[in-house]
């Protein structure tokens, strides 16, 4: 075969859907399953870096990892990949911040990130960019527009925002830090947050006047495809452009629900209840998504109730 024979071939249709893959770190959880589902959907190759048996999704290539070890057969996983979206880390909500539960929530989260940019570190053909989770919870609660210019704050759950994000220093390729909201679904948080009021037992908590900065799962998913796609590096707030204070919330789930929601819960006695952590209702951050609107990033639910009526009808 002659060289003009040889670049008159059309390119291989297997590489380049390998160059598509998508490898996911946390892909077995509430926002990862449906992020593969998703791209599986529109034909991308996508590989879950996890401790569980079985795919999260069906068309998933699974990889074991033991998500602290940057060695070992899950490495080569990561060559040449489209991205990498690392969505590991313990809920927040699961369990009262003991200091030694508030160690294994920073462990969750760095542990993982550190094993994957070791790894990446050391390939000689390395993925294109990586998208690491993180939370709006960096810029600490307060009434003002926050958008991702904003500093970090002083509470715990902006210092487990800051460690996180601080892993990103290290790394050695285009990267993201997706700072979410409360991402709404039929899992996640928002069956405890809707049980008081299917219990006839909703309402506002403490002042009511903390803010919600929340997406629609839909959304959290097409705004991690489309920072994917449009190559987006820095922090990116995952959240609706319009975020609602916790007594417009209540009032808005009580009327999707047909229940009533005027019974306030007194912040003293979440405080009681759940100490340090009850700071995840009693306060909140009003965060602004100012870059993926810029960028043209069209929300499917901009609104809350409109989100909440697709979730909950």
């Amino acid at each position: 075969m002659n060289r003009a024979d040889a670049t008159s071939l059309p390119p291989d249709p297997s590489h380049a859907r390998e160059q598509e893959r998508i490898v996911i770190a946390g892909g077995t959880g509430f926002i990862g399953r449906a992020l593969c589902s998703s791209l599986v959907a529109d034909g991308h190759p996508v590989t879950v870096l996890t401790r569980s048996t079985g795919a999260p999704v069906r068309g998933v290539q699974t990889v074991s990892w033991d998500a602290a070890t940057p060695a070992g057969a899950w490495v080569e996983s990561l060559r040449g990949a489209r991205a990498i979206v690392n969505l590991c880390g313990s809920s927040i909500g699961a369990g009262r911040w003991s200091d030694a539960r508030k160690r294994e929530l920073i462990a969750s989260r760095v542990l993982p990130a550190r094993a994957l940019l070791e790894a990446i570190d050391g390939l000689d053909e390395r993925p294109a960019m990586l998208l690491q989770a993180s939370g709006v919870g960096y810029a600490g609660p307060g009434d003002k527009h926050t958008d991702e210019t904003a500093p970090p704050g002083d509470d715990f759950l902006a210092r487990l925002a800051t460690e996180w994000e601080a892993t990103l220093g290290e790394a050695c390729l285009p990267n993201a830090a997706l700072r979410f909201g409360v991402v709404l679904g039929h899992e996640g948080a928002l069956p405890r947050m809707l049980l008081p009021f299917r219990c006839f037992a909703g309402g506002p908590i403490g002042s009511g006047r903390q803010w919600l900065s929340w997406i629609h799962l839909d959304d959290a998913v097409a705004a991690i495809r489309f920072a994917i796609t449009r190559g987006m590096t820095g922090p990116i707030n995952v959240t609706a452009p319009a975020p609602v204070r916790n007594r417009e919330f209540a009032t808005i789930a009580g009327r999707v629900l047909h229940r009533p929601a005027s019974l306030p819960t007194p912040a003293a006695l979440l405080r009681l209840a759940l100490g340090e952590q009850a700071t995840l209702v009693c306060e909140g951050q009003r965060a602004l998504p100012a870059r993926l609107l810029d960028a043209g990033f069209a929300f499917r639910f901009p609104e809350l109730e409109p989100a909440l009526r697709a979730i909950c009808d």
